[in-house]
């Protein structure tokens, strides 16, 4: 056996699989196991997995299918899954792979070792382009406009108990159970069922007979077969049990939607990023925008700095940014909108070196992405002199805020200049209202108009504060206009474009009636904070015009994304709550029938957008979660009615 190279990628809570390779056939030397047979590893997964799954059978008619696979290894039993969807599936059906991997390999591993099989040198080429870097969490990749593929890496058990969705089919392709025994725990089997949707399909080249009897004993069916080559049987199954009810009911999915219209009020970050998220499931949108066009307001911005807002030590707050950066730098990857051109944030003292250096230790986004670098590497970044340590962020730079508005809603119907200001009923659909006139009927309305929310009563509840942000144009000087990376000091200074910089941007209470209003005094606070730590940058800098916009945020500053319950249902279903009686057998959660909220994003909305919309639309349609559990309920709009009910009194 011979080592394949360069060692794979390792961050955090993930180990390299210690990849070699076994007379030409890829093995795992952690595991002395190779991923696929030698010579006929192709021919392997089709029988075994597909054919074990009664593929494509199982999905002839199907307008969504999941697939889970416990071993995504080298990816070839995806690609040859994804090529039997797109030789047998219906017209615009959709394709959910959710595959659980602990030891990812890296782009290179995975390249070299699909290179035996040119047969799928199409559908290789595709995964290769969108393959992320490995990083323990969820990670969503789009390889082909009807397949999704959302990488579950960590701990099987671990993964698969934060997973929600309803698997049709699975392929439980770990290593052999006696020397990868984690992946085939009752703990592990128990949450295969879980997610098994009724009747769901599942294959595995294993006879083994403790297997078999866990997977009774969870509630499927199972059956031993004739196996493949020399490997004399292997096991199918059918789930056969009861379906499982939502460990958090107060979070249980609102009832999905296959299709239709969406009425989006709010034509700004939210609003378009809502649109985009669903147009790429076939549905049809309106967005509702009561100013001239999109992208105005806050939305607006001239100087849309993007970074990731990590944090120190782990915490919901840092593991949802740090999932959304993952998401938006794919998602924005090519498009004209974005200049990756770089962030340094600047450690301006001894406590934010500390904050910074536990950031950069921590891996959340991979050694290329962030690294801590010291001030002669950050002033060769910068192509200026940067006297501090600075935390870069490779991926980061600047955004053009309309024209990613523009991209994301370019195929939905868009209505500005009016305001809506009440919802009816009109039989099966919502009519959206302006002073009794109607704007439009739809089947769902998403609320992405964080600073009206307030004038609906299905979501007045939501505690929403506006907070002010303006940004100072300054023109360039000889010696600032050298600068070719963002800066991040608690303000920010963008590189000069047209021979502008862009400053900012204050934070403040809002003032009522004032939102775009620019005042001077902020103007010379922005440059203020500036000279304080970067005088020679600062030195001759002059306001040369301004704007303002009002940002939203919640009490604890991630977004609310998600369907609306009825609020005064769920005080009443939940009051035990208050009295400390978990043990209750309680209902799922009563919802607004087609009501959603994307909103509170407050100065990340950019960064957040992508995969809150995300998120928002899988809420919508009953598609896998691209996020964690935990992640999905700190973001769902009814955790503030939980609170309040669990708060002492």
């Amino acid at each position: 056996m011979n080592p394949s190279g360069a060692k794979g990628l390792t961050p955090p809570g993930l180990t390299w699989p210690g990849l070699i390779w076994d007379n030409g056939t890829p093995a795992a030397a952690r595991y002395g196991d190779v991923y696929y047979t030698r010579g006929d590893g192709l021919a392997e997964k089709r029988h075994v997995f597909l054919a074990g799954c009664g593929l494509p059978d199982a999905w002839r008619g199907r307008s969504a299918f999941t697939v889970c696979e416990l071993g995504f290894g080298t990816g070839l039993t995806f690609l040859a899954t994804c090529r039997l969807w797109a030789e047998t599936a219906a017209p615009g059906a959709r394709l959910h792979y959710l595959a659980v991997e602990g030891h990812p390999l890296s782009a290179d591993e995975l390249r070299q070792s699909l290179a035996p099989w040119p047969e799928l040198a199409q559908e290789a080429g595709a995964l290769l382009r969108v393959y992320p870097a490995p990083a323990a969490g969820f990670q969503r990749v789009y390889p082909h406009r009807t397949v999704t593929l959302t990488l579950l890496c960590g701990d099987a058990a671990t993964v698969l108990a934060q997973t929600a969705a309803q698997v049709d089919a699975w392929y439980l392709d770990g290593f052999a159970p006696r020397k990868n025994p984690e992946m085939w725990t009752p703990a592990v089997l128990r949450e295969v069922a879980r997610l098994s949707r009724p009747h769901a399909r599942l294959a595995t080249y294993t006879a083994a007979g403790q297997v078999r009897r866990e997977l009774l004993d969870a509630g499927f069916a199972v059956e031993v077969t004739p196996g493949f080559g020399r490997k004399r049987e292997m096991t199918r199954g059918r789930y056969a049990g009861a379906i499982h009810k939502s460990p958090a009911p107060w979070f249980a999915p609102a009832e999905p939607r296959t299709g239709g219209h969406a009425a989006i009020i709010g034509g700004g970050i939210a609003g378009a990023a809502a649109a985009g998220a669903l147009a790429r499931r076939g549905w049809s949108c309106t967005v509702i925008e009561q100013r001239a066009s999109l992208a105005l307001g806050a939305s607006g911005t001239p100087a849309g700095v993007v970074m990731p807002r990590l944090t120190a030590g782990p915490s919901l707050d840092g593991r949802v940014h740090a999932s959304a950066w993952r998401h938006a730098v794919r998602h924005w990857a090519g498009q004209p909108f974005y200049t990756p051109c770089g962030v340094l944030q600047l450690a301006t003292d001894v406590a934010e070196e500390e904050r910074l250096a536990a950031i950069a230790e921590s891996g959340d986004l991979g050694s290329q992405a962030l690294a801590f670098l010291p001030a002669d590497a950050a002033s060769a970044m910068a192509g200026c002199a940067v006297p501090y340590r600075a935390l870069r962020f490779a991926e980061g730079g600047r955004m053009d805020a309309a024209g990613y508005c523009a991209a994301e809603a370019a195929t939905a119907d868009i209505i500005a200049g009016r305001r809506a200001t009440a919802l009816q009923r009109a039989g099966e659909l919502w009519r959206v209202t302006e002073g009794g006139a109607t704007l439009c009927d739809a089947d769902i309305v998403i609320f992405a108009n964080a600073g009206g929310i307030g004038a609906f009563p299905q979501n007045a509840w939501l505690p929403l504060t506006a907070r002010q942000g303006q940004i100072t144009a300054a023109a360039a000087t000889s010696a600032s206009a050298r600068l070719r990376c963002v800066l991040a000091y608690g303000g920010t200074l963008t590189p000069a474009e047209d021979g502008l910089h862009h400053v900012g941007a204050t934070f403040n209470p809002a003032r009522a009636g004032a939102d775009d209003e620019t005042v001077d005094d902020d103007d010379l606070r922005n440059l203020a904070a500036l000279a304080r730590v970067l005088p020679d940058l600062a030195r001759g800098l002059k306001p040369a015009g301004a704007w303002a916009g009002v940002r939203w945020t919640t009490p604890d500053h991630l977004p609310v994304v998600g369907p609306l319950v009825d609020a005064a249902a769920f005080k009443q279903a939940y009051a035990p709550l208050r009295h400390g009686q978990h043990w209750v057998d309680y209902p799922a959660a009563t919802y607004e029938p087609g009501l959603y909220t994307l909103a509170g994003f407050g100065s990340h909305g950019l960064a957040l957008a992508p995969l809150c919309a995300e998120l928002l639309a899988c809420h919508i349609t009953g598609d896998p979660w691209p996020l964690e559990q935990n992640l999905v309920a700190a973001l769902h709009p009814s955790r503030f009615l939980l609170r309040d009910l669990k708060r002492p009194k």
